[in-house]
């Protein structure tokens, strides 16, 4: 789990999204009469678009509200509590529902989309579900053999055989520790 801080667009506590100041009652808006769109166009054909002036309310405030300008919105930053999924990689995405932006005139929030970037390590590598580790021996352990005691990603210690005569670059692999995903768990 870990907690991820994101922008959103809220409506002003102040006054309840109105734009108008405490106290005060908004004006009909002269641009589009109330309406909230205004229409142009040339020829046979008009295009309706929402009023640039009351930005589709049909009200401009008389007096704007001091916390957010008149807009009736202001942009905080919400602290959410993620369950980070096992085996996600860099380029995952995650879809929290309800946690995203407000829709206009009262519809209900949209999902937030989490976009992964897994942040390299210094020990370990990955390679699909599988992990790479490098584990630097010395010479003595190289050519007699010896046993070493390799970390692994759930923190344990796991005990590795060296055997004797073993090159440098040689490859082992530990079954079972590498990450898991979907019930498929890979190898270190």
């Amino acid at each position: 789990k870990i907690t991820i801080t994101v922008p959103i667009t809220d409506e002003c506590a102040t006054c309840n999204g109105s734009g108008n100041a405490p106290g005060t009652k908004p004006q009909v808006c002269q641009e589009c009469k109330g309406s909230g769109v205004i229409s142009f166009g040339q020829g046979g054909f008009a295009v309706q678009r929402p009023c640039p002036a009351c930005y589709g309310r049909g009200t401009i405030p008389t007096m704007p509200c001091a916390v957010c300008g008149g807009s009736g919105q202001v942009r905080e930053q919400r602290q959410i509590m993620l369950a980070v999924p096992s085996g996600v990689d860099t380029g995952s995405k995650l879809r929290v529902a309800g946690q995203g932006e407000k829709g206009s005139s009262g519809a209900p929030a949209g999902d937030l989309i989490v976009n992964f970037k897994v942040q390299p390590d210094s020990f370990f590598r990955r390679d699909g579900l599988d992990v790479i580790s490098t584990i630097p021996i010395n010479l003595a352990q190289s050519v007699l053999g010896s046993k070493v005691r390799v970390r692994t990603l759930d923190d344990k210690k796991v005990a590795l055989k060296i055997p004797p005569g073993t090159q440098s670059g040689t490859r082992f692999r530990i079954p079972g520790q590498g990450i898991e995903k979907n019930g498929h768990r890979g190898d270190q």
